[in-house]
């Protein structure tokens, strides 16, 4: 459903929902988004996007084709009902921009997205994440080890990551996805510094921060 259109002019827009839908999405046609947070009177800031961070998790899981400038950004498990939700945005560009948000489901949970940092030469361990976003990983000089809840132990090549995202998405990505919490914890080794984006759950009762 329409949620929001902006005006066409560069600027940050904020706009308020009743409810936290499992994804938003939006086509910039041309225009980018450079800031896009979701924040919620009950749970503070769930997802503060840059425009590298929409980059990297648009089209998450999304298994067909988007359209040019298409942006899908998965923000719940489902329809979350009585939130006070607040969602700011900035637009880089003139362009009247309309901003949907839809679920296939009830939810419960919230995702929390954070920005992560990537030490050269410095193993950098990851858990408790329903996918973990490594855009600029580079293949010749990184690997990845996941060590799985039933004990399995497994290193990937950048490849492989590329390769086993095709399987659930149209474009390919250098991502570890957990989302059926089947990974224990995993460990990043790059000779060089590079961002990763943390995509994970809020869970009711839970210090998620």
């Amino acid at each position: 459903m329409l949620l929001y259109t902006s005006p066409a002019v560069a600027a940050t827009y904020q706009f308020n929902l009743t409810f936290l839908p499992e994804f938003f999405t939006w086509n910039d046609a041309g225009a980018p988004i450079t800031l896009f947070r979701v924040e919620t009177q009950e749970d503070g800031v769930l997802a503060d996007y840059n425009a590298a961070a929409i980059a990297a998790v648009n089209g998450y899981m999304f298994a067909g084709a988007q359209a040019a400038n298409q942006v899908t950004l998965r923000i719940a498990d489902g329809h979350i009902a009585n939130k006070n939700v607040t969602i700011t945005l900035t637009i880089a560009a003139a362009a009247a921009i309309a901003f949907f948000g839809s679920s296939d489901n009830a939810g419960a949970i919230p995702y929390i997205f954070k920005n992560a940092a990537i030490l050269a030469l410095n193993p950098t361990e990851f858990a408790n994440f329903a996918a973990l976003f490594i855009p600029a990983l580079v293949a010749a000089t990184s690997r990845v080890t996941i060590d799985f809840a039933d004990n399995h132990k497994q290193i990937f090549a950048v490849a492989d990551l590329l390769s086993l995202s095709a399987m659930y998405q149209q474009v390919p990505g250098v991502i570890i996805n957990n989302i059926q919490s089947y990974i224990h914890k995993v460990t990043v080794e790059s000779v060089a510094a590079v961002a990763a984006y943390v995509l994970s759950y809020q869970i009711p009762g839970q210090n998620n921060k």
